[in-house]
């Protein structure tokens, strides 16, 4: 009997699969899906711009696995406020200065 992945939010379990994981020195990078094995419930992961030598298999309910965009969102969040705040001050010294 084949088991089936588990829902989990922003992880498609598919071959081709955008996600991070983490290696063994505990690093977390960009990787993606490059097999998976339903009888034992893992997926083979590439770690991109890694040789094929470093790939892993992972059990899909590692909590080693997440979604990409989890950290993508984040880092474009921090981005976001640090403009705004910094044009928010730059436009109150503005203000300042011509009256």
């Amino acid at each position: 009997m084949t088991k089936h992945p588990p829902n989990r939010r922003g992880i498609n379990f598919e071959v081709g699969a955008q996600l991070e994981a983490r290696d063994r020195l505990k690093n977390w990078y960009p990787a993606h899906i490059e097999e998976i094995d339903y009888e034992e419930g893992k997926v083979l992961i590439h770690f991109k711009r890694w040789n094929h030598r470093y790939d892993e298999w992972f059990c899909w309910d590692s909590p080693y696995l997440r979604p990409l965009e989890k950290i993508q969102l984040r880092k474009e969040g921090l981005h976001e406020e640090e403009g705004c705040s910094f044009y928010l001050e730059l436009n109150m010294q503005l203000e300042c200065w011509s009256c």
